[in-house]
């Protein structure tokens, strides 16, 4: 069954239970389980269609963990929400967000790839963080 009737997608990602996709126009988008604030809409609300996360049009890059989500921006910062439980979002914290926030000032992030209970990230330099 198609979600909805866009045809302008361009990469995905899924949860254990939620889905984020990226358009054309570098808008983010989630939908489904949001327990955890998983989907970044800054409520625990679940959403049976696509809603738009924000207003920003940069997002270049994006993964789900099994309750979070992570993203890259277009000048290389890293983005994630959702399930913090063992600190796997990496803001220093074990407190599940509901909006995207960016974790630390860095801005030479090229990959991020969240698992069940931990993230691993790659930056520009070819150091891996966990």
């Amino acid at each position: 069954m198609q979600i909805g009737t866009d045809n302008d997608w361009v990469s995905i990602a899924t949860g254990f239970n939620h889905s984020v996709a990226l358009k054309v126009d570098g808008t983010l988008w989630t939908w489904g389980g949001n327990d955890d604030g998983q989907l970044g809409d800054g409520t625990t609300i679940n959403r049976a269609t696509p809603i738009q996360i924000g207003t920003d049009n940069n997002w270049v890059s994006i993964t789900a963990g099994s309750a979070n989500t992570f993203a890259l921006k277009s000048n290389g910062s890293l983005w994630a929400w959702g399930n913090n439980q063992f600190g796997n979002i990496g803001d220093g914290t074990s407190t599940n967000r509901t909006s995207p926030m960016q974790i630390g000032t860095d801005i030479n992030w090229v990959s991020v790839d969240g698992g069940d209970g931990h993230t691993l990230g790659l930056k520009s330099d070819g150091t891996l963080w966990a």
